[in-house]
């Protein structure tokens, strides 16, 4: 017996009122394009029940250390709101 979420998705990407399938199916390309992953209906299904697997990619980039005082501390003194004389 499928699943009601498979049988929601299939009547969102199925929808006859063409504003509505579009709108779901670009809310699902842009989801998946966080991923990186291409957009077919198969992946869209597998995202949508909480089934798809992504393989992580490795950082290209290295995160700067963070320092223990946090922002306040690498900020200067708050700037007055008040228009110049």
């Amino acid at each position: 017996m499928p699943d009601e979420k498979d049988i929601q998705f299939t009547r969102m990407w199925n929808e006859e009122n063409d504003a509505k399938r579009i709108k779901f199916r670009n809310w699902m390309k842009a989801k998946l394009d966080v991923l990186h992953v291409d957009v077919t209906e198969e992946n869209a299904r597998a995202f949508y029940n909480g089934h798809l697997s992504v393989r992580q990619p490795e950082r290209i980039y290295q995160m700067p250390e963070r320092s223990e005082g946090g922002p306040r501390d690498r900020r200067g003194p708050p700037r007055s709101r008040r228009p110049p004389r």
